[in-house]
């Protein structure tokens, strides 16, 4: 069991001189810059694209919690009686979807 251990201790310094060797060159040759131009402009589209992500997701969430607080608002009048006819209901909900149909062709 030594013996294993030991050798895959010699396996994995073999390894890390490997590395290291191939990195020291690899730099002196003028390879050592990780960033070139199309890397970062990558990085700043992804950065770019999370913000939006981010916002969206936060503008839905906002959007949520108001409709819950008016679900909520109107569950007592669910509850006696008083809700008499759905389609208001229809009626608000298709002008609801129409207006986040333009608000997401707004932000597209």
């Amino acid at each position: 069991m030594f013996a294993l251990v030991l050798a895959m201790l010699f396996c994995v310094a073999i390894g890390a001189g490997v590395v290291g060797y191939v990195m020291l060159e690899a730099r002196r040759e003028g390879r050592g810059d990780f960033w070139t131009a199309e890397g970062e402009e990558l990085i700043a589209g992804a950065r770019r694209t999370t913000e939006k992500v981010v916002a969206r997701s936060e503008e839905l969430g906002r959007t949520a919690a108001g409709r819950t607080k008016g679900l909520a608002a109107r569950l007592p009048e669910r509850a006696h009686g008083q809700h008499t006819s759905g389609q208001d209901d229809l009626e608000v909900s298709d002008q609801e979807a129409d207006q986040r149909h333009q608000d997401l062709r707004a932000a597209s």
